[in-house]
């Protein structure tokens, strides 16, 4: 398979690592979520990235307990039939709730692409 250029090869290693770790009904999710959001995968390979350049003993376990919050949000956003924007945006959310440090937090929106943020703006004023 071609190598993704949006996805950066020690965050996809720290992906499949965090992945192998997760039961099989988050990896379906995580699926679920790539299709309706392309990119998301490459939003938590950037994150792992950015996660192992500021702690690289620590962003193994930080990318896995984010990856678990954010699923958690996406799946509760489904199940009450949330849109489009506001399913990512709760996915989001779960992430940064994942990171406890404010200085991990920051990554999940550096991490985010053009596309992603404007998602999050537009489920901010969905949300009025």
């Amino acid at each position: 398979m071609p190598r993704r250029k949006d996805i950066p090869p020690e965050g996809a290693q720290m992906l499949a690592t965090a992945l192998a770790k997760v039961r099989w009904t988050n990896t379906g999710m995580l699926r679920d979520l790539e299709l309706d959001w392309p990119g998301s995968r490459a939003l938590l390979a950037r994150l792992g990235a950015a996660l192992a350049a500021q702690n690289q003993h620590e962003a193994e376990e930080c990318l896995g307990r984010c990856f678990g919050a954010g699923l958690d949000s996406y799946r509760a956003a489904r199940k009450a039939r949330t849109g489009d924007q506001r399913r990512f945006a709760a996915f989001v959310a779960g992430l940064t709730r994942g990171l406890a440090d404010p200085a991990q937090q920051a990554l999940v929106t550096a991490s985010l692409s053009r596309l992603q943020q404007r998602a999050l703006r537009l489920a901010e004023q969905e949300s009025g």
